[in-house]
């Protein structure tokens, strides 16, 4: 083990090969850990799996390190095992945000550490200090590019990027937003792989599981994926309303601005086009609103995407413009934007891979 690293780091960052080792050398199988010797385990594993369901990043208890350790292959299991692709990059999604808040609070020579024996990255540690910002770290551009792809903002594109010597200069939050997209991705690799496809969990187990998909699919009806871009025809009223007052120039409650601002990303619309739509606001400002704009969209802070309020909270607020035939039952922007698509296609107005509605 390394030196730097300990047993509560092992409990932390389960995707170091070290955790996996130290796994390895109890020579437990999945039945072992079923049994009431482990019941603690099963716990802890239940508890991360619903924590990822309700995406809510809680940190591993460190005060039993060796429990959450053998909790987070358990936990594995259950998701690998459900076979729903909504569970696994669910529970993907807020293992990296709970990584990535355990991170942001490490010495920059630990991050160095974490980052090359979890996925063998050249991370060399640097004093640049721009204008902006101060830079701790670099690494080379081919890593650089092989880490981020998995994001579409502009803040990670390479030309907004400072590049020398063929390394890209990052500092602390970026390093361990990169680490904690890597973790992400490696689960979310690992479960399409071929052998897990006829992976079954010990009929121990199994009862666990099913209560697990009951809790998710409670959720998943809430969150069912929406069309990538915004469906122009089927926006609710008050989304209606909140947009042409922005394109007239007027001014913005802030819940006014937090209810268009969480629809819009949510219905898939990226942080520019966004940013764009606020553009014509008296009083834009546009650091200050990307800056919102991403917190809300889950890509810094906190990492938690906001939804829309609902349907009384925007009542309340004095943003209800009055109820047409499609907002009865509806009680949440999101719902009726659903139905709406789905109205959509059922009269003809079919909605292309885009997101955009086809013309007919």
């Amino acid at each position: 083990m390394s030196l730097m690293l300990t047993k509560e780091d092992l409990a932390k960052y389960p995707f170091l090969k070290e955790s996996a080792t130290f796994v390895e050398s109890l020579q437990l199988d999945l039945s072992d850990l079923a049994t009431e010797e482990y019941s603690c385990v099963l716990m802890k594993a239940l508890a991360r799996i619903r924590n990822g369901i309700d995406r809510t990043a809680k940190p591993v208890d460190l005060s039993d390190p060796e429990t959450e350790i053998l909790a987070y292959p358990l936990s594995l299991a259950f998701v690998y095992g459900s076979k729903s692709n909504w569970l696994l990059n669910r529970f993907a999604t807020v293992e990296a945000k709970r990584v990535e808040e355990e991170l942001r609070r490490e010495p920059e020579g630990k991050l160095v550490e974490i980052a090359e024996l979890g996925f063998a990255w050249d991370i060399q540690q640097e004093n640049l200090k721009l204008e902006w910002e101060e830079l701790s770290f670099s690494m080379p551009v081919h890593a650089y590019l092989e880490a981020a792809t998995g994001f579409n903002d502009t803040h990670w594109k390479l030309i907004n990027r400072y590049v020398k010597g063929g390394r890209v200069f990052l500092n602390s939050g970026s390093l361990s937003r990169l680490i904690s997209e890597g973790f992400k991705m490696k689960i979310i690799r690992r479960g399409a792989e071929r052998e897990l496809a006829d992976f079954r969990l010990p009929e121990a187990l199994r009862r666990h599981l099913d209560e697990i998909m009951k809790y998710a699919q409670r959720n998943a009806q809430y969150d069912e994926k929406l069309p990538q871009g915004l469906v122009s025809d089927a926006r609710p009223p008050c989304i209606v309303a909140i947009m042409e007052d922005v394109k007239a120039g007027k001014s913005l409650s802030h819940m006014a601005r937090f209810a268009l601002t969480t629809f819009m990303v949510n219905v898939g619309e990226g942080v520019d086009e966004v940013l764009k739509l606020f553009g014509n606001v008296a009083d834009f400002d546009e650091g200050k609103a990307r800056y919102q704009i991403e917190h809300i969209a889950g890509m810094i802070g906190s990492k938690t995407k906001y939804k829309p309020p609902k349907c009384d909270v925007l009542r309340s607020f004095g943003l209800c413009v009055g109820m047409n035939e499609s907002c009865r039952n509806a009680k949440h922007p999101l719902n009726y934007y659903r139905r709406e698509l789905k109205r959509m296609s059922r009269f003809g107005g079919q909605v292309d891979a885009r997101g955009r509605k086809k013309r007919v």
